[in-house]
Parts: C-alpha cells; sequence; structure tokens
C-alpha cells in the first residue's frame, strides 16, 4: 500500500460518510532462522525441515501450497512412541487415532452390512408356527416380515451409490436409483439442548426465528421423494398424457392377486398437462368388456375428502405391451400404510406385539369413518378397505387409496349398493380387530381377539367393534357408529385444531423471508450498470459508488493470504443490518486500497432505496 495516496475520495454532498485514510502498513514480520544443511551446505529456513502441526494433528494442511512454509512430508517423520506414562494425553505430539482393521475384508471395508434379503425370503411356513405376545398365529398368507440386520453377512451397502429408494407412495423399495439427489444433511436440522432452552425471555436461540425442525426435516423428504425419478428402460416412455414413470412398488415382494382379482403395479409418472406428479396404478391383463364401466369414475372424481386419495382419471393402454387398466390417483410423497407402520415392526424370529396406544387407535377409527361416512352418503362404497391400501402420511393422517377400482372390475348395470355398504362396515371391524390385536390372524380366533381388546381397551372400542361386526341389517349404519365414538370425535378435532395452530406458527416464523432476496435483486440492478439516463458512468458515481463499495465489503472480501472469503454469515448479517437500517457504522474501502468511507447501514439503505426509485421512474 502507498503510504502517501495521491488522491482523498470526496463523498457526495448531503452524505455524512467520513473520509479517511489508511495508515501506512510495515512489513515488520517475524525473522526467520536459517540452518544450514550439513550435507549440501545450502540455508535452508528452519520452518521447512519442520512438520506443518495440521499434518501431525489432522493428517492434512488446507494450507498446502496457499502459504504455509511447514514441511507437508509425513514419510520420513519418526514414528510415534508410547512409551511415556502420560503419552495418552490429548498434545499436539499423540499420535492419529488409527482404528484396527477387521479380520474380515468385507466388514474392513464397508461401515455396514445389512441382509435384505433375509426379510423377502423367508418362507410361510417359518411364520406360522409363531405366536405374538397377544397370543395369536400369524397369518401365513401376508408378507408383512421386517427387516432384520446381521452384521456378518456378506450383503454389503455401498457408500457411492444412492440408497434412497421409493416404494409404494414414497417408501424404500431397493431398486437403484439412476438419477442421484443431493445429500440433504438432515442431521443439520437438530433441536436445541434443554441447557440452551431455558434461556431468559429476552434471549432466544437459532431454532425459534424458523420452522420447526421435525416440519423442516419432513416437508425436505416429501419434496425429495417428489423430485425422485428412476430411470428403467423396460418402462414405457409416456404412457398417455404421463411421462417420466418410476416404480413404486417393491420388486421383492411378489404380486398378489387376493384383492383385485389381477396383479397390479403402482408407478409414479408426471403429467404433460400441469407437470404435476401422480400415482397410476396398473391393471395388468384386463381386457375391458363394457365401455359403459368407466363412467363410474365420473362419481369418484367428486369426491373430495382430506382421507380419501382423490381419483383424478381411468383409462385403458397397450403402452405395457398387453391391456391394462390404469387408475389415476394424487401422489402423496413420503407416505406409508397401515400395515407398514404398525404391523411390520416384528423380526421373523421373536413376534412380540405391541399394543397400539387407544389415543392413536381413536384417531384412525375417527378417520376412516368420516371418510366411509362421506362415501356412502354420495351413494358409494369403499368395497376395498385393507391395511396395506389405506395410507399414512404426515401427522398421522389417514388416506383411504384404490378407491374405484372394484366398481369398475366388477361393474354390473344393477348394482346392490346398500350390499356393498354393509361389506364396507364389516372390513372396517376386521381390519380394526387386527389393529387393535396388532396381528393379521385375530380374526381366526375372534372370541380371544375381544378378550383381548377389552383388556387393552376401553369398553368404547369394544363396543364400536363389535357394532361393526355384527351381522348386516337395514337398521346398521355407518351413522349409529359415529354416535358410538361420541366424544371422541371432540378430542380429534381439538388434535386437529392443535396441530393446525402448529402450522400457523412455523408459517410466521417464515413470513416474509424474502428480503434479502429483494436487496440482493436491488444491488444486482444498480451495480455494473452499463448506462443509465445517457450517463455512462451513473453507477459508479455519487450514491450508487457507496453501494458498490459495500457490494465489495459484503462480498468480496479476502484474507491475508489473498483467498476468497466465504462467509455466509457475515453476509447474512450485513443485509439483515441493511434491512433494518440500523446506525452501526462500517469502513468501506476502494478497491485499489487508497481511499476509505465511514458510513452508516442506514444510509447504505437510503441510497439503494433512491437509485432503485431512480430506475423505477423511467420504465
Amino acid at each position: 500500500m502507498n503510504p502517501n495516496p495521491s488522491y482523498i475520495l470526496q463523498p457526495p454532498l448531503g452524505s455524512s460518510a467520513i473520509p479517511i485514510v489508511a495508515p501506512p502498513v510495515q512489513n515488520q514480520g517475524p525473522k526467520e532462522t536459517n540452518i544450514k544443511d550439513q550435507n549440501s551446505g545450502q540455508t535452508t529456513p528452519s520452518s521447512q525441515t519442520r512438520t506443518c502441526r495440521n499434518v501431525i494433528i489432522h493428517g492434512y494442511c488446507k494450507y498446502e501450497g496457499k502459504g504455509c512454509d511447514f514441511k507437508h512430508d509425513m514419510s520420513s517423520a519418526t514414528p510415534f512412541s508410547f512409551t511415556s506414562p502420560d503419552s495418552t494425553k490429548l498434545r499436539v505430539t499423540s499420535p492419529a487415532f488409527n482404528p484396527i482393521g477387521s479380520s474380515n475384508p468385507m466388514l474392513a471395508s464397508n461401515t455396514a452390512i445389512i441382509n435384505r434379503e433375509s426379510s423377502t425370503n423367508q418362507g410361510p411356513n417359518e411364520l406360522g408356527s409363531e405366536k405374538g405376545a397377544s397370543g395369536f398365529a400369524t397369518d401365513n398368507h401376508q408378507n408383512h416380515s421386517a427387516t432384520s440386520f446381521h452384521p456378518t453377512t456378506t450383503t454389503a451397502i455401498n457408500s457411492s451409490a444412492n440408497t434412497l429408494n421409493f416404494g409404494p407412495m414414497g417408501l424404500d423399495d431397493g431398486k437403484p436409483i439412476d438419477h442421484l439427489q443431493p445429500n440433504l444433511q438432515y442431521h443439520h436440522y437438530t433441536s436445541p439442548s434443554p441447557l440452551t432452552s431455558n434461556l431468559p425471555p429476552n434471549r432466544k436461540t437459532i431454532h425459534s426465528f424458523f420452522l420447526s425442525d421435525e416440519l423442516r426435516e419432513e416437508l425436505q423428504k416429501r419434496n425429495e421423494a417428489t423430485n425422485h425419478y428412476a430411470q428403467d428402460s423396460s418402462m414405457p416412455s409416456e404412457v398417455n398424457t404421463y411421462h417420466s414413470l418410476s416404480l413404486l412398488d417393491n420388486p421383492k415382494i411378489p404380486k398378489s392377486k387376493k384383492l383385485f382379482g389381477y396383479s397390479t403395479s403402482v408407478y409414479k409418472a408426471v403429467s404433460s398437462n400441469d407437470e404435476k406428479p401422480y400415482v397410476l396404478r396398473r391393471v395388468e391383463n384386463f381386457r375391458l368388456a363394457n365401455e359403459t364401466a368407466m363412467s363410474t369414475i365420473d362419481n369418484w372424481r367428486k369426491i373430495s375428502h382430506p382421507n380419501i386419495v382423490s381419483v383424478r382419471e381411468a383409462f385403458t393402454t397397450r403402452a405395457f405391451g398387453d391391456y391394462s387398466l390404469v387408475f389415476v390417483y394424487d401422489y402423496h410423497p413420503y407416505s406409508t400404510t397401515l400395515a407398514d407402520k404398525h404391523l411390520s415392526q416384528l423380526s421373523s424370529n421373536t413376534l412380540a406385539m405391541r399394543t397400539l396406544p387407544e389415543k392413536e387407535l381413536w384417531s384412525i377409527i375417527i378417520q376412516i369413518v368420516t371418510a366411509i361416512r362421506t362415501l356412502h352418503a354420495a351413494g358409494l362404497a369403499a368395497c376395498i378397505l385393507d391395511l396395506t391400501k389405506i395410507l399414512v402420511t404426515g401427522n398421522n393422517r389417514i388416506r383411504l387409496n384404490c378407491c374405484g377400482i372394484y366398481e369398475v372390475l366388477s361393474y354390473a348395470s344393477t348394482r346392490n349398493t346398500i350390499h356393498y355398504q354393509q361389506e364396507d362396515l364389516l372390513q372396517l371391524g376386521q381390519l380394526l380387530t387386527c389393529l387393535a390385536c396388532g396381528t393379521f390372524s385375530a380374526l381366526s380366533n375372534l372370541p380371544k381377539s375381544i378378550d383381548y381388546i377389552s383388556r387393552n381397551y376401553t369398553p368404547d372400542v369394544k363396543n364400536v367393534i363389535l357394532y361393526l361386526l355384527s351381522k348386516p341389517s337395514a337398521a346398521k349404519n355407518i351413522d349409529d357408529a359415529v354416535a358410538i365414538m361420541g366424544s371422541k370425535i371432540l378430542l380429534e378435532l381439538n388434535h386437529s385444531h392443535h396441530y393446525n395452530d402448529f402450522l400457523e406458527t412455523g408459517l410466521s416464523g417464515e413470513l416474509v423471508n424474502d428480503r434479502s432476496s429483494r436487496l440482493m435483486m436491488k444491488l444486482g440492478f444498480i451495480n455494473e450498470r452499463p448506462e443509465f439516463d445517457l450517463d455512462p458512468s451513473w453507477s459508479e458515481t455519487g450514491d450508487r459508488y457507496l453501494i458498490k463499495l459495500f457490494r465489495d465489503y459484503v462480498f468480496h472480501q479476502v484474507d491475508e493470504n489473498g483467498n476468497p472469503v466465504l462467509d455466509v454469515g457475515h453476509v447474512l448479517s450485513c443485509l439483515n443490518k441493511l434491512d433494518a437500517g440500523v446506525d452501526e457504522k462500517i469502513m468501506l474501502m476502494s478497491r485499489d486500497e487508497q481511499s476509505c468511507l465511514i458510513v452508516s447501514y442506514k444510509e447504505l439503505k437510503n441510497c439503494i432505496d433512491q437509485a432503485f426509485s431512480e430506475l423505477a421512474r423511467h420504465r
């Protein structure tokens, strides 16, 4: 820096910026001792013969080749010894930690070994002989064994592969992903510790200014599931108006014809009309005999209920190489099913069941009953009430899935709707029995199941289930089940209101969170503008020059070695102070370091507002 600057920049009239001259910098650094190499006879700085402490402590030095004069070659370093009794203390000269290698080469090269094949390849006979804590034998016809962990198997996880694969409506299906998603680093969303939570009223933690960590992580995972795309050459590139198909089914689980009488497959696809993701449920090898059957979908499209997955359309296609019937539903990312959430917690060896909390069970009952009541009032019937076809999304939100399929597959010109509505009540009773007992085989011994429910739940739960399991009659309807539930519905309503308040509180924390973006756009409009109002130096004169220097102060700082300083906290702090217009003063320096200006954030904000208003007047 020149100690005698050639000029001093004069601030514009009306500004309180104070010009100062930076004092000369005297290069009086510490002298370095040189030593003489006895072999070569050359004099070498002592720093080049000493090993860098960053290499000793961390194993590397991020300043190597960028100004660090110390030695970075560890090949000739003397190995460390543990003869000293205090050598285990944390000192600078302590050796780096090296874990003992495993005798198993597979274990040594991978951090975790998981056997995902054992659960899916489990034979039905192995499950049929086990009993749970409730005394019920497991259903041999259901494949709901959980994944078990075996640390000695040889199926290793490849750390370079993306293992986030989503199955039905967003579940893990173990299928490789061709389009990798960025690591969202969910571990950064951590709640504050209890010690920092008990703060005085005048102090707040950083978490109080943003969304809840749990809600933010949930939304991030949903977004990742929505944007996930696994390319498969065996799938058609386009089906009707839908493209980018991704299989959501788990390919390891064999397809079943138990519910619909046909094999089905589930895909996620993007509509060409609105570019939104939808779920395509394909009924394979089905040839539509009566075109009138498709008209039943129009009745389902009119249904809009928070506990029912909306039906969009249905069509036939031969894009898969056969006659297929495709139903289109709304896509709910990162969702699971009641069966996977509550009945797949077991390993293949010990089938100890956990009792579902009664509060959660009542929430499930109320949501399903309200959905069925809406369908029956519209003259429809769910027909398919199965634990594997009921989704759980978000805050224990229940959604009936696969609606309308059974009506098309079993279409008849004279349909007895009352009969199917009675079947809905019976299927609901069976579903709740299995859910309360925690096993699919609870219906095989109904008296024992009812006894288990009466011992673990209140009489109201047992009365609702017994009413739903009673014989069909003309007097039996869903409204009677609602009357039995009584005040439990009010508890669920209160829970919904509390959760709504929670969401509104989180939303208020994100209100007007684009202030920094607006400031960035204003700075971009003003800085480096080549010409304005026939003045080519408009952005370099007057108050605009202060804005340019402020841009350098925020974004173009460097460290003592001339390396860029990428400090996001500094940027956000400066932009927040600028947006608030505080009276704090900062020193702005020209690029040639010949002049400095002291100005406050309040004055900078006025300069930006005036310059932007001047640009806006000429639109």
